[in-house]
């Protein structure tokens, strides 16, 4: 509505602490923060198989067998059955694994505190009065109070 065709009320007789009311009103600006999702972390842990060749030294026991001709003559000889056993050693690898655990992966979360610039606009009412009363203010203004 332009202003030519607003329609002036005017005060009307009643109670006059009543009077006319005009309301004015502007926006406020409150900021604050909400929680969202903004990535995740992912750790992920597999198992591989290394083929290991390993180098062990070992040792074993073996039985020689001379023969000496003697063609010596005894004055006596036993003869019977005899056996003669003779333990032959020898070392054989042994392989044993163990488990040693190798590092620790710590994961922690930290909150990390920063600052963000918000542009907004806001609407506010301003009022302006054009007194043309030629009373110089309104009753209440500061004008008329000083009268």
């Amino acid at each position: 509505m332009a202003y030519e065709e607003r329609e002036e009320r005017p005060l009307e007789a009643g109670d006059p602490e009543e009077g006319l009311k005009v309301q004015r009103s502007e926006e406020e600006l409150r900021a604050g923060v909400r929680q969202r999702e903004a990535g995740s972390m992912n750790v992920k842990k597999s198992v591989r198989t290394v083929h290991v060749e390993v180098r062990v030294p070992k040792r074993r026991e073996e039985v020689d067998i001379e023969r000496v001709p003697l063609n010596r003559e005894v004055a006596e000889a036993e003869f019977g059955n005899e056996e003669v056993v003779v333990q032959v050693f020898e070392e054989e690898v042994v392989v044993t694994k163990r488990v040693v655990l190798k590092e620790e992966i710590r994961l922690r979360k930290r909150v990390v505190e920063e600052e963000d610039v918000v542009e907004v606009d806001l609407r506010k009412e301003e009022v302006e009065i054009d007194d043309q009363s030629g009373r110089n203010g309104w009753p209440g203004s500061p004008a008329q109070e000083r009268e």
